[in-house]
């Protein structure tokens, strides 16, 4: 059959040539998970992720180019995007982290090289990086007793997937701003260890109430601080000098100087157990530990081996603790 000179079938193929794409053309694009794996996205159908450092892949079979770009929470581009990719092949690009919040990408198809659209598909994550810190006890020693070294504290840290750095903050007696970050003339940072997984605080030998914040870096933006944790640095109770002034018999003084000033204020019990391995112990007083961190007591012991023990019940900033030792009487003290 002929229509204006043409037959049917030559006429069905020009009208096929001008339908623009098929039913089964479609638009496809992925978003790198907190796993790092590509996940599908569907359009209105917005994906959650924490993962600050993703990375997009675009393809279509529709048209002859197309176009993407990534618009992040801050209405500002989020990196370089695709100008004008060839249907059939994926095209790869690094996302900019710009804080959290709803990122959208954009993918345009063309019916030629990439200046007459077809449609536009739009496809959105939502980013909500974060991190978690905790100390591991309340209270935590400064040092242990009789030794000078200070404890490198370890905190429990959950970081962030994509984070590029950390940024930690820690200060005694810290105020909390509106924003989550710490104010404080004395502020130092912590250190986050990836190999042990923990947050490391150094140096930290002043006893006291402190408070400690930590937030996910990626290129210039960071995610939220993280909520405060409260802890205590306490130091242990010994003894960093002890001699007895006055060590001739029947009365005999004991003078003792505590490793942390302060417990000034506070009072040690001293008592002593006869026998070199004693364990009934007899109270021989109290003693108050001046502004210097001395105490003194004068007490009798009749001559003999015994077991002394000087006994502190703890206070805000020294832990409760005890200390022994030997001592042997003739009729001086020694």
């Amino acid at each position: 059959m002929k229509v204006g000179g043409r037959t049917l079938a030559t006429l069905m193929v020009a009208i096929g040539l001008l339908v623009p794409a098929t039913a089964d053309a479609a638009i496809s694009a992925k978003v790198t998970d907190d796993a790092g794996n590509p996940a599908q996205l569907a359009e209105g159908t917005p994906a959650g992720l924490r993962n600050m450092d993703v990375q997009i892949f675009v393809t279509t079979d529709e048209g002859k180019g197309f176009s993407a770009k990534v618009i992040g929470p801050d209405g500002l581009p989020t990196g370089v995007g695709v100008t004008c990719g060839l249907p059939g092949s994926e095209s790869s690009r690094y996302v900019d982290y710009h804080g959290n919040g709803t990122y959208t990408l954009s993918v345009t198809s063309y019916s030629d090289s990439c200046t007459k659209p077809l449609r536009t598909a739009t496809y959105t994550w939502t980013v909500t990086a974060g991190v978690q810190i905790a100390p591991p006890a309340p209270t935590m020693l400064t040092r242990q007793a009789n030794s000078f070294s200070t404890i490198t504290q370890q905190f429990n840290f959950a970081p962030n997937p994509g984070a590029s750095g950390y940024e930690i903050k820690y200060a005694k007696g810290a105020v909390v701003q509106a924003d989550g970050s710490l104010s404080s003339p004395a502020l130092k940072d912590g250190f986050f260890n990836s190999t042990t997984g923990k947050v490391e605080l150094i140096g930290a030998r002043e006893p006291g109430t402190y408070t400690i914040v930590a937030r996910a870096r990626n290129g210039q933006y960071y995610s939220p601080w993280s909520t405060a944790a409260n802890f205590n640095l306490i130091a242990p109770f010994d003894l960093s000098s002890r001699s007895f002034p006055d060590s001739r018999g029947p009365s005999y003084q004991v003078r003792a100087t505590v490793g942390e000033l302060s417990a000034a204020g506070g009072r040690v019990t001293v008592a002593a157990a006869k026998g070199k391995n004693g364990k009934r112990f007899r109270t021989l007083g109290k003693a108050k530990i001046n502004s210097k961190g001395v105490f003194k007591l004068r007490f009798r012991l009749a001559r003999g081996t015994y077991r002394m023990r000087y006994s502190f019940k703890g206070s805000s900033t020294v832990a409760r603790g005890t200390v022994y030792e030997t001592v042997r009487i003739r009729r001086i003290i020694g």
